[in-house]
């Protein structure tokens, strides 16, 4: 059995929109119910736990109603690790696989999430990356201090997959020790708690909505794709 956590906490300070991104309405619908359609017909995903800004626990609720899978929400924390534990809270004891994905990845193809959660049969902690395709250049400043081979470097993508203990004891190691809000990712949480992390490439779109224009390149997308359809 596998449990979503679904990320929807943010506030969106960088896309500029007046609203969380996630909440934002492109064509017809919000970038979180894009998300929530497509992660919903991954068939090996049983449960979403949704975690949300607290301004929009109303939103949440009705989208409960849509989405059959949602069997709960909660309220996102003061950083995304905090929002991981608030979801995790609300994860049955007895589940056995759990995803973290982020609510404004409406593309990521389905095939990542069957693949991690195969995965999880072996490995405790699995990430998606994808490889850098510029110039990976380290600053001085204003100036160019070196560039690195790329080659040895990936992007850290989403989702994130954990076998249910794993991640219990990476969070709950993180909040007796007082790292939950200080170390800023989960995977580093997890190999701070003794856990190696695996990666999954993905070599392939998984646009994360951060910016106004990348609300634009979605719009573009999702109409092709109602076209295509």
């Amino acid at each position: 059995m596998t449990t979503l956590i679904l990320l929807a906490g943010g506030i969106g300070r960088r896309a500029n929109l007046g609203l969380p991104k996630q909440y934002y309405r492109i064509e017809e619908k919000m970038v979180i119910e894009y998300t929530l359609e497509n992660v919903s017909k991954v068939n090996e995903i049983d449960k979403i736990v949704l975690v949300s800004n607290h301004q929009f626990m109303d939103t949440a609720l009705e989208l409960k109603e849509s989405f059959p899978k949602i069997e709960k929400i909660t309220i996102g924390g003061k950083t995304r690790n905090e929002s991981i534990y608030n979801g995790f809270k609300e994860v049955a004891s007895e589940e056995t696989k759990v995803i973290v994905h982020d609510a404004v990845r409406p593309f990521t193809p389905r095939w990542i999430f069957e693949r991690i959660i195969a995965l999880l049969d072996e490995r405790d902690v699995v990430t998606t990356v994808n490889p850098i395709t510029g110039n990976l250049i380290e600053l001085d400043g204003e100036k160019v201090k070196r560039i690195h081979d790329r080659s040895r470097y990936v992007m850290g993508e989403a989702p994130t997959g954990y076998r249910y203990v794993a991640l219990k004891k990476t969070l709950e190691d993180a909040s007796s020790r007082g790292l939950l809000n200080e170390i800023p990712h989960d995977i580093l949480l997890a190999m701070d708690a003794g856990f190696d992390v695996y990666v999954l490439p993905c070599n392939c779109f998984n646009l994360k909505i951060t910016f106004r224009e990348d609300v634009e390149i979605a719009r573009i997308l999702i109409r092709a794709l109602e076209e295509r359809s």
